[in-house]
């Protein structure tokens, strides 16, 4: 696929000229604009390149294929195709919850083009897997998660909102995420719950041997401490950083300690002229 039509299709924006190129990824039930608060950080002093897996935010919905979408397979080909699309040879990729496990799926098509990947409380799997493996979720959870999704949509979306953000004291916060639930088209938003929440990359993090840091909120529901521990442990070159925040989304309520984590990594950075 061409550069140009890649960027079209999944509403590629770049600002700045500055090396490393730093590219931030979203995740589920999201898009760019979720990053509004940490990506300008950056606008000074690297490229920044944000945009929306196919199905969400402003992307071709009519490029948008059932068949490729339901694993997260496809959306990893999104994420190759916009890592190809760039003309940066020195990436470091921002990836957010579900994005970690798509960049690792990703990862053996782009390696060459990745120098740090920084992921933002992932999970390689939602559920747990037991005795050996306890993640966020129960799989009956998420059976009736994908049931209050069919049934009721923005019943499902105004429940799980605050539930993950865990910020009650900031009513705006639950609001902005409920928005952002709410805006995707159902059907394409429900396929992208399934291919997120039973996932399972834990077979392919050995794989990604570029340095990652593991940037996990003290308090999250959706991804507790022991499976950012789990990740770092499986990873060949990673580190992980606890930070003091709450929720699943940490570059929403507490943007400031993520962008000095970014900015630690963009300083140990050394990029060849």
């Amino acid at each position: 696929m061409e550069d140009k039509a890649v960027r079209l299709r999944n509403n590629v924006k770049v600002i700045g000229t500055g090396s490393p190129t730093l590219l931030f990824a979203h995740g589920f039930g999201c898009d760019q604009s979720i990053w509004h608060q940490v990506a300008p950080a950056f606008h000074d002093r690297a490229t920044v390149v944000t945009f929306d897996y196919v199905g969400s935010g402003d992307s071709d919905l009519s490029q948008y294929d059932e068949q490729r979408y339901q694993s997260l397979s496809g959306y990893a080909q999104d994420l190759i195709d916009v890592v190809n699309s760039l003309e940066s040879e020195h990436l470091i990729l921002v990836a957010h919850s579900v994005s970690g496990s798509i960049a690792t799926l990703a990862y053996p098509a782009i390696r060459q083009r990745l120098k740090h990947i920084v992921m933002l409380n992932p999970s390689p799997r939602y559920l747990h897997d037991k005795p050996h493996y306890q993640s966020g979720f129960d799989r009956e959870d998420v059976d009736q998660l994908m049931v209050m999704m069919e049934q009721n949509f923005f019943a499902w979306a105004q429940g799980l909102a605050p539930q993950v953000m865990e910020n009650p004291e900031r009513r705006d916060l639950t609001e902005q995420l409920t928005r952002q639930f709410s805006a995707g088209e159902q059907r394409i938003v429900r396929a992208f719950a399934r291919a997120t929440f039973y996932s399972d990359v834990r077979a392919e993090l050995a794989q990604v041997d570029c340095p990652v840091t593991v940037v996990q909120a003290n308090k999250d529901i959706v991804v507790p401490q022991r499976v950012a521990e789990y990740t770092v442990a499986q990873l060949p070159k990673a580190e992980l950083t606890v930070i003091d925040a709450r929720g699943h989304y940490p570059h929403v309520s507490a943007p400031a300690q993520v962008i000095a984590q970014i900015e630690r990594v963009l300083n140990q950075a050394t990029v060849p002229l």
